[in-house]
């Protein structure tokens, strides 16, 4: 749907801009490597539910006012009184608002597009219709529907206790309260120094949102400057101009507090303020308040997300340093192992390779060539080159030993959970860096050495058919026999799986040296054989890394799966502008 059609519909606009910002709230992820985790994770959840409120009450002409407290403190009697009729249902025994009731003219719309999908709204189409006080039904809005035009444009809502002892009445409560342009607070004598209901009167004034202080039931010597005084000492401060005192009411009738010096002095100071003359500028001021909270609230997520990005970055240089550490250490342990009898072995059969192919190499292939004849003719004889090739192979692998890889991985793992895991077991890096599946198992070192090995093979194959192309049948001995070639290359290949790698170069020169002429063609092919072999070093090297590697990648993605691109954040950062 193009912009010209959506900026003629501003309900679907908002309702576009809703479900947008819960998508956007519902990618943001944070792996927790700083004290701000449950901040992020709780702005995440909050900012779309007040844009939703806050488009909701653009659109929304009346101004509301939301009465809220604590268990026992009298709410529901003063927002009776408030209302001048006996609307919810009160007493002190146990709570009695069970679901917010909402006081509102019959033409006041409350459920058109109303944005919070948790609360259902049931309407009482006239004040005929109602059957004494209401308690509310949990997960329900009531609305109790007046005619009375000279509170046309209110809405007043009683809530269930900020401390009910229901999860789901405290979050209704709260959530209602952030459709306040006005907050009623009610507390009492024995409630004004509880936290719960205290969190939100100060969460109330940080948004910089009108609110009334009613200090219910206060005896003769519980006077205004106390609960002020007792604020103060919990960094609280309240003008004068917004608090009231109500005396106690016998029997909790809502009528005799009506009539009291000190509420009707409250409902006058509330009524002129949002007074019909001046609603639409006070709901102006209320909706750029609104606006300016979320400005804030987004520009803390997006320097909150900021600094888990920077720790991010020093938690994946500090995985490099330990995966650097790992190889590094692997390396040595490698090139301890190929002793000098390693060295020694690698001459001696070098040398047996070459006393096969002296000068009297042709006339024994002769007299090779007609012993076997028959034999052929029969079906019997050697194998050819590729078989013998792949035998050749197959010897090498059986003396590959996975041990040291897996020690070492093992090694990684823990130095990894020791010193990059968060110390907090509830911070979501700590559970994902323990799912199953995230450490390298030993079937799994087997499959990547033996995947790196195949690569290796294939590639030694290649460079055998390009170094044997040249070879002339009337000169097969010496270093460039095929023979030879093959020879050298797999004992090439033994010496680097016996963890020759780092010194292969030089121990194939020394085996080599004796066996080699001044003539071109075996000086060639022996700089080729010396660069094949540091090429095969390098790559088994890199095979064996390639362990650490894939378990240092999958630590890295253990990260970035918990990482919300910052990206996301400026879109909702644009979504509100």
């Amino acid at each position: 749907m193009d912009s010209e059609n959506n900026s003629a519909n501003p309900a679907l606009t908002n309702r576009i801009s809703i479900d947008a910002a819960w998508a956007y709230s519902h990618k943001i992820k944070c792996p927790g490597l700083t004290p701000g985790r449950d901040e992020i994770y709780g702005l995440s959840d909050d900012l779309p539910k007040r844009l939703a409120i806050y488009l909701y009450k653009k659109l929304n002409p009346t101004v509301w006012v939301v009465f809220v407290g604590g268990t026992g403190t009298g709410k529901s009697t003063l927002f009776n009184a408030f209302c001048g009729k006996p609307l919810s249902e009160t007493g002190v025994e146990r709570p009695k608002t069970c679901g917010p009731i909402a006081y509102a003219h019959r033409r006041c719309k409350i459920e058109k597009d109303f944005p919070l999908t948790l609360i259902q709204i049931e309407r009482q189409a006239s004040e005929d219709s109602y059957s004494g006080v209401a308690s509310g039904e949990p997960g329900y809005l009531l609305i109790l529907e007046h005619a009375r035009e000279e509170l046309a444009h209110l809405v007043i809502v009683d809530t269930p206790d900020l401390d009910s002892v229901e999860a789901k009445n405290r979050e209704i409560a709260q959530d209602l309260c952030l459709f306040a342009d006005a907050v009623v607070f009610i507390t009492s004598q024995e409630k004004y120094a509880d936290e719960i209901p205290y969190q939100l009167l100060t969460r109330i004034r940080q948004e910089n949102r009108p609110y009334f202080l009613l200090l219910n039931k206060a005896q003769e010597f519980m006077a205004e400057e106390e609960v002020i005084i007792s604020l103060q000492s919990r960094n609280i401060s309240l003008p004068e101009d917004r608090v009231w005192s109500i005396p106690y009411a016998p029997g909790g009738r809502s009528q005799w507090i009506s009539e009291q010096p000190g509420f009707r002095d409250f409902a006058n100071h509330l009524l002129l303020e949002i007074s019909t003359d001046r609603r639409e500028e006070f709901r102006k001021t209320q909706n750029k308040r609104r606006a300016a909270y979320l400005s804030s609230q987004i520009d803390k997520l997006i320097s909150l997300m900021k600094k888990e990005e920077r720790a991010g970055e020093q938690w994946l240089n500090q995985l490099d340093a330990l995966y650097q550490k790992a190889a590094q250490d692997l390396i040595e342990e490698q090139k301890e192992r190929f002793a000098a009898e390693s060295r020694q072995y690698l001459q001696k059969e070098i040398r047996k390779l070459f006393t096969k192919y002296d000068l009297l190499a042709k006339p024994r292939r002769y007299f090779k060539k007609a012993l076997v004849t028959p034999l052929r003719l029969l079906g019997f004889g050697r194998k050819d080159d590729r078989e013998l090739h792949k035998q050749g192979i197959l010897k090498v692998r059986q003396k590959i030993n996975l041990t040291p890889v897996q020690i070492a991985t093992l090694r990684f793992n823990r130095s990894v959970l020791e010193k990059l895991s968060p110390s907090d077991q509830d911070s979501p890096l700590f559970t994902k860096l323990r799912e199953p599946g995230v450490q390298l198992n030993e079937s799994e070192i087997m499959e990547r050495i033996w995947e790196e090995q195949d690569q290796i093979v294939d590639w030694l194959e290649q460079k055998f058919e390009k170094l044997s192309k040249g070879i002339s049948k009337g000169k097969e001995w010496g270093i460039y026999s095929t023979s030879v070639l093959w020879g050298i290359l797999i004992l090439s290949f033994e010496a680097a799986v016996g963890g020759g790698f780092t010194v292969l170069d030089a121990a194939l020169d020394t085996a080599l040296a004796p066996f080699v002429t001044k003539g071109a063609v075996e000086l060639f092919a022996y700089h080729e054989i010396q660069k094949v072999a540091r090429e095969l070093a390098r790559r088994y090297q890199e095979g064996l890394l390639s362990v650490l590697r894939v378990q240092r990648d999958r630590y890295e993605h253990c990260l970035k799966s918990l990482t919300t691109p910052l990206e996301e954040l400026e879109s909702l950062r644009r979504l509100l502008a």
